[in-house]
C-alpha cells in the first residue's frame, strides 16, 4: 500500500468533522430514502440501478409525503421533506468544496469564498442529525411495518 494520500497536510479535528457531518448526513439519507420505501415498495432497489442521488431522494421524498391521503399526517410530515432537500444542498457544498488554504493558514474546505470551519460543519452534523429523528420516528411508528399508509 502507498502512502501517497499523507501527503495532504491533516487537521484532525478538522477531518474528525467533516467525517462525522458525511455519517450524520448518510444516515439522515438512508433514513428519507426508506420513507420512501415504505410508501413506494422497491423504492430502495431503484436508487442504485437508476443512479439516483440525495436529491433525487429529497424530491422523491416530497412527491411521495405530498400523495399522502390522511391530510393530518401530510401536514405533520411535509416540513421533513423540506427539511432534507435544505441539508442536501448544504451536503453538496461541503462535500463539494473546494480545498484551499484558509487565512490561518490551515487547509480547508470552501463553498463561494467561504470558509467550512469546524464550527459550521458540526452545525451541519447536529442538523443532520436533528432531522433524522423525525424520520425515524414516522419508520417505527405511522410507517411501520404492517402499517399502510394510502396515498392520493
Amino acid at each position: 500500500m502507498s502512502d501517497e494520500r499523507l501527503l495532504i497536510p491533516q487537521d484532525p479535528e478538522y477531518f474528525q468533522a467533516v467525517g462525522l457531518a458525511a455519517i450524520a448526513f448518510a444516515r439522515l439519507e438512508w433514513g428519507a430514502a426508506w420513507c420512501c420505501e415504505r410508501l413506494k415498495p422497491n423504492y430502495i432497489g431503484t436508487i442504485e440501478t437508476k443512479k439516483k442521488t440525495a436529491g433525487t431522494i429529497a424530491k422523491d421524498l416530497k412527491i411521495l409525503f405530498s400523495r399522502v391521503a390522511d391530510q393530518t399526517l401530510r401536514t405533520k410530515i411535509a416540513p421533513f421533506a423540506e427539511q432534507f432537500e435544505l441539508l442536501v444542498i448544504e451536503r453538496n457544498g461541503l462535500l463539494h468544496g473546494k480545498p484551499a488554504t484558509s487565512k490561518n493558514n490551515e487547509q480547508r474546505l470552501f463553498r463561494g469564498g467561504d470558509e467550512w470551519t469546524i464550527a459550521v460543519i458540526n452545525e451541519f452534523a447536529d442538523q443532520c442529525v436533528i432531522a433524522g429523528i423525525p424520520l425515524n420516528a414516522l419508520l417505527y411508528n405511522e410507517m411501520s411495518s404492517g402499517n399502510v399508509i394510502d396515498l392520493n
